[in-house]
């Protein structure tokens, strides 16, 4: 059986709606989300894009109620792995995202 690429979860960056995992890429986390419902990408998120630190990444659409996860600090976004409106599952993978220094 392979080696998980997943390491351990950034208690201090992570909710009951989101968690950020470590990575064995360096630098590398991955944002999962907690919730059944719609993602919702903001207008500006694009694969290779740099973020800083409280801007709104993404809202995921639950019951009519809606969960906007803001970026921790300044990164950049790696990978997209839903499409936008798409409906994303329970610990359903969301971005890789890498941390900018």
């Amino acid at each position: 059986m392979g080696r998980s690429n997943i390491l351990s979860r950034c208690e201090q960056c992570s909710d009951n709606q989101c968690g950020l995992y470590k990575t064995r890429l360096k630098d590398k986390l991955l944002l999962v989300v907690q919730l059944v419902g719609n993602i919702r990408y903001s207008e500006f998120l694009t694969e290779g894009g740099v973020y800083h630190k409280g801007e709104t990444l993404l809202e995921v659409i639950t019951l009519g109620i809606s969960y906007e996860y803001k970026s921790y600090g300044d990164i950049k976004v790696i990978k997209k792995y839903c499409a936008d409106g798409s409906v994303v599952d329970y610990n359903m993978p969301i971005l890789l995202m890498e941390r900018i220094e």
